[in-house]
């Protein structure tokens, strides 16, 4: 129970730790061009309670060989006794998004995949969304061991454009919503757990940032909500901070159900 919750737990932490550099003054406007991004890969450790490096990830940003499609692929590990206990479970989200005339990415599919060993096999589960803009519709499906499970379609909100999370993250970087700054505040539309709802991202106050707890004055703090049940966290909040350089050093998922806080950090340097 306390791997299968935590593993999702890292991978979100892995994702909001993972802004750019670019944000290094409290007033900082950043809007990084989506070439910059292409080859990036970040590597991230993750401690919860008194275990350190529970598991490992990446985060990488790719062209494909088609014009103006790109891929992020987001991947966690996990490792010693907790990979042992897990049966040495591999988490992946896979995203496919295009580029658009107006220069925000749009959702095509979105894959999220679960392998691990157990009874001395291994077994494999995955969840496909592919996004249909012309037909108004995300279609859903699960899978495991290669079976289907089932399959459902999802009638989008008129006027809305979701994308999955690692879109909606990107063009967070490339400043689709606007500027990063101090009180600002972003709603990004998506789709999770059968339902079309928002993702908020505040970007806190100097006096924000002071009022919490395990995260230095200085820098940069920034906080997410997300659906509770997706982590199974009592608040759904996620908080990430970056250093006075711009680096981000620290994420904390808060609140997760049995665990409390769980923190993430850029693996070379620790918490």
């Amino acid at each position: 129970m306390m791997v299968r919750i935590l593993m999702p737990m890292f991978l979100a932490s892995v994702l909001l730790l993972s802004l750019p550099a670019q944000v290094r003054a409290q007033e900082t406007d950043f809007a990084m061009p989506i070439l910059q991004l292409i080859g990036e890969n970040h590597r991230y450790s993750i401690d919860f309670l008194f275990f350190r490096r529970l598991a490992e990830g990446e985060l990488r940003f790719t062209a494909t060989g088609q014009p103006n499609m790109y891929k992020a692929e987001l991947i966690g590990r996990t490792l010693g006794i907790a990979s042992w206990l897990a049966g040495d479970r591999t988490q992946t989200y896979t995203s496919l998004m295009a580029l658009t005339p107006d220069g925000s990415l749009r959702s095509i599919e979105h894959l999220s995949t679960i392998d691990k060993h157990r009874w001395g096999k291994w077994h494999n589960w995955e969840k496909r969304h592919q996004y249909d803009y012309d037909q108004g519709k995300v279609f859903e499906e699960k899978t495991k061991d290669g079976v289907l499970l089932w399959a459902k379609e999802h009638a989008i909100p008129e006027g809305e454009q979701p994308v999955d999370m690692l879109t909606a993250f990107y063009n967070l970087r490339i400043g689709v919503y606007g500027p990063l700054l101090r009180g600002a505040r972003f709603q990004i539309p998506t789709y999770s757990g059968g339902d079309f709802i928002d993702i908020e991202v505040d970007v806190l106050t100097v006096e924000q940032q002071a009022k919490q707890g395990g995260f230095p004055a200085h820098g940069l703090l920034v906080m997410a909500r997300i659906d509770p049940e997706i982590f199974e966290s009592d608040s759904g909040n996620l908080y990430f901070w970056f250093n006075d350089e711009g680096i981000p050093e620290r994420g904390i998922v808060e609140d997760v159900i049995g665990l409390g806080d769980v923190r993430g950090y850029i693996a070379k340097e620790g918490p």
